[in-house]
Formats: structure tokens, C-alpha cells, sequence
């Protein structure tokens, strides 16, 4: 009976961990790339208005959290 309280543990709860971690992050992924691409464009129209590089430092300040739970888990 303790292999199997073990094996519940390590695969099937870490298992479920990771993927609630994976779906967690997705849309930030798509939320991140779309939001850089249209900061760059905004960017070549406006040189000046440096959107890019504050937009960019704004996903470093949210993804701390993240990376921290990326490296815990994984």
C-alpha cells in the first residue's frame, strides 16, 4: 500500500501539477508575443516612444513569480 501512496505522489499528482503549471502559462505566452509585436510596430511608427523596452521590462516584472515556479517544479 505504500508503493502506491508513492506512486500517486510522484507521478499522477506531480504529473497533474505540471500540467495545471503548463495551462497556467499558455496564455501569457500568447499574451507576451502579441503584445511585443504590436509594441515593435507602434515603435517603428513612433521611433521615439521606446514602447518595446517598456513593455518588455512590464513581462520581466510579471514573469519573476513564474520563473520561480518553473524552477520549483521542473
Amino acid at each position: 500500500m505504500n508503493w502506491l501512496n508513492k506512486f500517486l505522489t510522484h507521478h499522477v499528482l506531480y504529473g497533474a501539477l505540471l500540467l495545471l503549471l503548463c495551462l497556467g502559462i499558455f496564455p501569457f505566452i500568447v499574451l507576451y508575443s502579441s503584445s511585443t509585436t504590436v509594441a515593435e510596430l507602434f515603435d517603428r511608427v513612433l521611433p521615439g516612444s521606446k514602447l518595446a523596452q517598456k513593455l518588455d521590462a512590464f513581462w520581466t516584472i510579471i514573469g519573476i513569480p513564474y520563473d520561480y515556479l518553473v524552477k520549483t517544479v521542473g
